[in-house]
């Protein structure tokens, strides 16, 4: 069975993006491009809210052409770029494909009984992106793994990660690896109950 699982940068105080959905604070280095590549590499199908979506659609599909982009980036914009992508989005009308951005597909609700099925076929991880998405997936006990990424800062305004989440979640911690820019990986998957 495929896991499916959610990898987002946070700040120390749980803040996936700041105020106006600011991302600029997140601390980007050689090792998390690494690290990044290894995951794209074990993912073949991309799950991303609206907001994620086209944050990727509009930097990726051109940074694989772009002289200026450096080797690793390259690399993840190609894996981006050729990977098939799921879009839920209630608001976008359609979905671009051009160039190398290619495989994106809308769907305007977020089917449970299709995930499920997804999860069921043969293949590799399946990468959820946007917080409504994940909380979604979350409740319905879909997510299988959490890859987190903790920035050293507090930011204190923005939107953080699991935002009206109604139930608790036991986490169990999967492994713990610091990085030299003091960026944090942590990795954790839900508690199974009795």
């Amino acid at each position: 069975m495929r896991k499916a699982y959610l990898f987002l940068s946070l700040s120390l105080d749980g803040r996936f993006e700041g105020a106006e959905h600011d991302i600029s604070w997140h601390l980007v280095d050689d090792d998390l491009n690494k690290l990044a590549i290894e995951q794209l590499r074990q993912t073949d199908l991309y799950l991303w809210g609206r907001r994620i979506y086209q944050l990727m659609e509009g930097y990726w599909p051109k940074a694989e052409s772009e002289p200026s982009t450096s080797e690793d980036n390259r690399e993840i914009a190609h894996l981006l770029n050729i990977t098939k992508k799921i879009v839920y989005s209630r608001t976008l009308a359609s979905v671009n494909e051009s160039g190398k951005w290619r495989n994106v597909t809308l769907a305007h609700a977020v089917d449970l009984e299709e995930i499920k099925r997804l999860k069921g076929l043969p293949g590799k991880d399946i990468s959820v992106g946007g917080s409504n998405l994940a909380l979604t997936l979350l409740e319905a006990g879909l997510i299988d793994e959490f890859r987190f990424i903790v920035n050293p800062i507090v930011i204190g305004a923005g939107t953080t990660v699991f935002s009206g989440i109604r139930d608790r979640v036991d986490l169990e911690l999967l492994e713990a690896r610091k990085f030299a820019s003091g960026n944090v990986l942590l990795r954790y998957r839900p508690k199974k109950t009795v």
